[in-house]
């Protein structure tokens, strides 16, 4: 459960409603980062652009449904010829290379701590360059397709819908293990991954985590899988030679590549109100490529395609996670099915704006909404309504403050906090033990 969330304020700046029309009444169009969904919409006006974000609009494509509700779509039929042939060119261009052959191997393969695992795949440059004819030889094969069915309810007329979405997925392991983006797979009631010889399987979701959206799924394939190498991300340098994987729009264009460069390297761009340390790539990542793999010139996978800037004035921006990055988290999701570590006070909260201070007489800073049921924070005695405007002697102004000076703790640290009550207007020090975040 996280911590925080922001509420909708009592009060909205007239300017925040529609920031993209100016004092000409001329449209600008300011750059938006959106999960790479399978969308073939291929142009927006700026107020469309806000809400393409987490959304597989019109066949086969997911919608936010916390803020919209689900339409029924007609979905078209494939053409399964064409396909067929499709995966036929991706077969001859080989599968079957062994990696690594177990959970132990991938661990261990993740993790770096046994190199010398005979069926591990190696993490390190080696070699000469690839061409990239050869790294789609290689590489290719190890990356699948995903379908994600969403099954929803539309309450008004008591009447369900399914849809689809599609993305993209790399092949970490020999016996199934298949990494790709949370936001593909979030909410599905079912799963299937598409393999380049035309095979098809549903797959379990072993773990997923939203703050790096990040997501493992597993298969049980009756045929040899080819194996993605996982590079070093932390070596990476501008200017270095970019190679995408993917299915852009879906499986109709199942492992497309694209090349490009590497454009930039901890790049930090803040999605759903996530910042998110990413590579930027002018290799071309389009809706349905989320999960798939950024490759370097040695075939080894550098990044896992998530996000791309939606404008049409700007072109060339996409972005990755970093492998070395991801590596970690991957593990946990694996041996754990979340991510291990994490603290969590055990609120939802919003921030005191200086306008709600100055009209409540209230403090700055966070404002508890709700505790968790048994967390360190209600057993403190935090109530909805108290502020907290310090945090061990450091003032807090907003939650991103707060989760900063969280997060530089660890589970079963305790906290000290300066918080204003709301019941009696006094404040109060308040010690919290933190627990650990486990998903829901």
């Amino acid at each position: 459960m996280n911590d925080f969330y922001n509420e909708n304020n009592n009060f909205i700046e007239p300017d925040a409603i529609n920031p993209t029309i100016n004092s000409n009444t001329e449209e600008v169009c300011e750059p938006t980062h959106i999960w790479n969904t399978d969308d073939f919409q291929r142009e927006k006006s700026c107020t469309e652009l806000s809400a393409v974000r987490h959304s597989f609009k019109g066949n086969g494509k997911k919608m936010n449904f916390k803020k919209y509700i689900a339409i029924a779509v007609a979905a078209s039929i494939v053409n399964m010829a064409a396909l067929g042939g499709l995966f036929a060119v991706g077969y001859s261009l080989g599968s079957g290379k062994i990696g690594s052959a177990s959970k132990a191997n991938v661990i261990a393969n993740l993790s770096q701590s046994n190199p010398d695992t005979p069926s591990a795949q190696q993490t390190v440059n080696l070699g000469s360059e690839l061409t990239t004819v050869e790294i789609s030889k290689k590489v290719g094969p190890a990356v699948v397709g995903i379908t994600s069915t969403i099954n929803n309810v539309i309450s008004f007329f008591n009447t369900s819908t399914t849809s689809e979405g599609t993305g993209s997925g790399i092949i970490i392991s020999a016996d199934g293990y298949i990494v790709t983006n949370n936001h593909v797979i979030d909410g599905a009631s079912a799963v299937k991954v598409t393999l380049n010889t035309g095979s098809e399987y549903e797959a379990k979701v072993i773990g997923s985590d939203s703050r790096t959206d990040l997501a493992v799924l597993k298969i049980k394939p009756d045929e040899t899988l080819t194996v993605a190498t996982l590079g070093d991300s932390s070596q990476i340098q501008v200017g270095e030679r970019a190679i995408a994987i993917g299915n852009p729009l879906g499986m109709e264009f199942f492992g497309s590549v694209t090349q490009g460069i590497i454009s930039a390297v901890n790049r930090s761009i803040t999605v759903d109100n996530r910042t998110m340390s990413v590579i930027q790539t002018d290799a071309a990542i389009n809706e349905g490529n989320s999960g798939g793999a950024l490759v370097n010139a040695y075939g080894q996978i550098i990044g896992i395609n998530s996000v791309k800037i939606a404008s049409s004035s700007v072109e060339g921006m996409g972005f990755a996670i970093p492998i070395s990055e991801a590596k970690p988290i991957i593990e946990d999701l694996i041996n754990h099915g979340y991510v291990k570590g994490r603290p969590v006070l055990g609120i939802s909260a919003r921030d005191v704006t200086r306008d709600m201070a100055s009209r409540q007489g209230w403090p700055l800073g966070v404002q508890v909404m709700s505790t968790q049921v048994g967390s360190g924070a209600e057993i403190a005695g935090l109530q909805q309504g108290d502020i907290i405007t310090k945090a061990d002697g450091k003032e807090v102004k907003s939650f991103d403050d707060l989760t900063k000076i969280k997060d530089a703790h660890k589970p079963g640290d305790v906290m000290q906090f300066e918080v204003y009550k709301y019941e009696t207007g006094l404040t109060k020090k308040v010690s919290v033990k933190l627990t650990e975040e486990r998903p829901e």
